[in-house]
């Protein structure tokens, strides 16, 4: 399992289970950490760099200065650290590396599978599905029980799925395979969704919502997308 905790603090490619596991996220953490050490010497060797560039060219800048002070009568202003350009640099870094972190907990947040945590009241992930052809396209959804107590039967629930222009595809068309699933204390259950395209169902992105029965405070979003070509047969 070690072996699938990448550099940059992706976990995508563990089994869903991992997510649960403390000893993945300290590593896919101590990734991240690692990254931000990187780009912070990465600074400083940036810094170092100029340093060493503008004492090289000290002597030429005075020698310049000089002539500039005889030719117009006045002082020049003092050579230095261009500090502008220093705190752009370092601005430019931190953004960098502020855009690398909330990139790598975004994946690790949206890339797992669909999941309900019936202990935690938890979920994570999202339904998605993918039509390509009228018929049936499905997908699985995992329940999560790793407490010590029995949680019964679960049933899920979907709601209609609406496209932005108003478009439905009602929940009749939603099934479930188990229809309804027993979690024991300290188990897991995959459950296949299943959604029916029919031919006049105009192509596009419907939305809507995955719900567990006696599971009020989780739920997933779902999403169908129909593909343009379905109109064309």
């Amino acid at each position: 399992m070690a072996d699938s905790v990448y550099e940059d603090g992706s976990i995508a490619d563990l089994p869903w289970g991992a997510v649960f596991d403390p000893v993945v996220n300290a590593r896919a953490l101590s990734a991240v950490q690692a990254r931000g050490f990187r780009a912070a010497r990465e600074v400083v060797d940036r810094f170092i760099s100029m340093a060493a560039d503008l004492e090289f060219s000290a002597p030429e800048s005075e020698s310049r200065s000089e002539q500039q002070d005889t030719s117009e009568g006045g002082p020049s202003a003092p050579g230095g650290i261009d500090v502008e350009r220093a705190l752009g640099t370092w601005q430019s870094m931190l953004g960098q590396l502020a855009n690398s972190v909330k990139d790598t907990f975004a994946q690790q947040a949206t890339s797992g599978p669909a999941m309900f945590d019936l202990r935690t009241s938890d979920a994570a992930g999202q339904v998605v599905l993918n039509a390509d052809g009228p018929g049936a396209v499905s997908t699985e959804v995992w329940l999560h029980n790793g407490g010590p107590e029995d949680m019964g039967k679960v049933r899920l629930r979907c709601s209609d799925l609406l496209a932005h222009d108003g478009a439905v595809i009602e929940s009749d068309c939603v099934r479930f395979e188990p229809d309804v699933v027993a979690m024991p204390a300290r188990s897991s259950r995959g459950i296949i969704i299943e959604v029916d395209v029919a031919d006049d169902h105009a192509p596009g992105s419907y939305r809507g919502t995955l719900l567990a029965d006696g599971q009020p405070d989780v739920w997933l979003p779902v999403l169908l997308v129909v593909a343009s070509e379905l109109n064309d047969r």
